[in-house]
Parts: structure tokens; C-alpha cells; sequence
């Protein structure tokens, strides 16, 4: 008789106890989360060659130091001074090398650009004179502060510039001249990354090439004396450039 009673109260206890528990609340199930992957910081570090547009004006005075030899053959008047200047489109090509260390970014460029930057005036009142800048490069150190994809630089090193002269003096007699120049450079920019491996920049520099003495070639006899000599004259020239262009970078 206590067995059965005993049965039916554990099943009477069972289905409310049963039925409470399939109230409480079910805590849920962690979901799964996607990985999240960072992309790495830009760096300029790497090889680096493309192109560059722009625009330079360059700035030549003239002294003529005499003739050679023995004051003949004489194309300008001895101390004639002239100031020559002119500005022309340029463009041309650059490669280079940076490194860079947390923001900091060092590294080396060189460019060559041809040039149309020419002029033709009167010579000092004597004659006519044409001047003109067919080629020009600089080999520079790069160095700059890189924010991420925008990099702001200075450069300084060496210039190269080839001049040409053609001058014309009243009595019929002519000089022409070609010479390779040498001098140092300055310069900033900055540049942006506009993808991955493609950046564009804008720079400015300043190069200056010192005063050098240079022997202009007759070709003609002068009229005065009837010979043919060279004339000699002191040249300091000085050039400012404004140039953009674009780089492709080898990471």
C-alpha cells in the first residue's frame, strides 16, 4: 500500500516541477566572430622611377673678360655686361631609392629633363644674342617625414646644365658657344600615395651653377682687325624649377 502512494506523489510532485523548469530562460549560445585583420601601415620604403612635367626659368649674366690672345679679335666690347633671362616648358624622368625608419624617410633621386627654356634679345646694344638650356639633371639625398600615404621632403645635392650662345656683333663678326655646367641644388616637395604602388608629387628647387669663365668661338673674321680670335666671358648662372609628376613604387 506505501509503495503506490509513494509512486503517485512523485509523479503528482514531477509535472509541476516539469513544467517550471521549461519556463526558465535559456542562456544563449556564443556566436562565432569574424576575424578582423588590420591593414598594414603604407610604407615609402622601397624602389621608385616615373615622370615629371613643369616649368624653369634660368638667369644668366654675362661680363666679356676680353679676347684671347692679346686683345684680337675682339667680337663684344671688353667689359660688356649683359643680364639674360628665360623660362620654358621641361620634362623628363626620375628614378630613385627611399628608406624608412617609423615616420622618418631617407633615401636618393636622380632626374633628367629636356628643356625648351630659350631666349633671344639684343646683346648689351652691340648686336644680337641668343641663349638657351636644352638639358638639365640634378643627383640629390632625399630625406622627409612621412604621415602614412603623405610624405613631405627636402632634397640637396648636385646640378648639371648644358648652355648654348649665339651672339651676333654689329660689324658682321659672330660667337657661338656650347657648355656643360656644374653646380649644386636645393630643393622640397611633397607627395601622396595615391595607391599602393602609384604616388604624385609636386616639388620646387633652386640650382646654381656659380660664375665660370667660358671661350665663345668666332665664326667669322672680325671686321676691325681682320683676324680670328676667342672671346671670353665670365657666366653665373642660377635656375628655378616647378615640376609635378608620378612615381611608381617597387615595394
Amino acid at each position: 500500500m506505501k509503495k503506490p502512494l509513494a509512486l503517485t506523489a512523485a509523479l503528482c510532485i514531477g509535472v509541476p516541477l516539469s513544467a517550471f523548469a521549461a519556463d526558465l530562460p535559456v542562456a544563449p549560445r556564443p556566436q562565432p566572430q569574424a576575424a578582423v585583420f588590420a591593414a598594414p601601415p603604407f610604407s615609402w620604403t622601397g624602389i621608385y622611377a616615373g615622370g615629371s612635367i613643369g616649368w624653369g626659368w634660368t638667369n644668366v649674366d654675362l661680363t666679356d673678360t676680353g679676347p684671347a690672345p692679346f686683345g684680337f679679335g675682339q667680337v663684344l666690347p671688353l667689359g660688356t655686361m649683359q643680364s639674360l633671362s628665360q623660362d620654358n616648358f621641361l620634362g623628363g624622368a626620375q628614378v630613385g631609392v627611399n628608406w624608412q625608419f617609423q615616420q622618418f624617410v631617407v633615401g636618393a633621386e636622380g632626374d633628367f629633363d629636356a628643356t625648351a627654356i630659350r631666349t633671344s634679345q639684343a646683346a648689351g646694344g652691340f648686336g644680337n644674342g641668343s641663349h638657351s638650356n636644352p638639358w638639365m639633371s640634378t643627383f640629390a639625398a632625399r630625406f622627409g617625414w612621412a604621415a602614412n600615404r603623405a610624405l613631405f621632403y627636402g632634397k640637396a645635392g648636385g646640378a648639371y646644365m648644358q648652355e648654348k650662345y649665339n651672339f651676333s656683333a654689329m660689324d658682321g663678326s659672330a660667337v657661338t658657344g656650347s657648355f656643360n655646367r656644374w653646380g649644386w641644388m636645393l630643393g622640397a616637395g611633397v607627395e601622396y600615395a595615391v595607391w599602393d604602388n602609384v604616388s604624385l608629387k609636386v616639388e620646387y628647387n633652386y640650382l646654381n651653377f656659380g660664375t665660370q669663365s667660358q671661350t665663345l668661338t668666332p665664326n667669322a673674321t672680325d671686321i676691325a682687325t681682320q683676324t680670328i680670335s676667342s672671346d671670353v666671358n665670365a657666366s653665373k648662372l642660377t635656375a628655378n624649377v616647378i615640376k609635378a609628376g608620378v612615381d611608381v613604387l617597387f615595394h
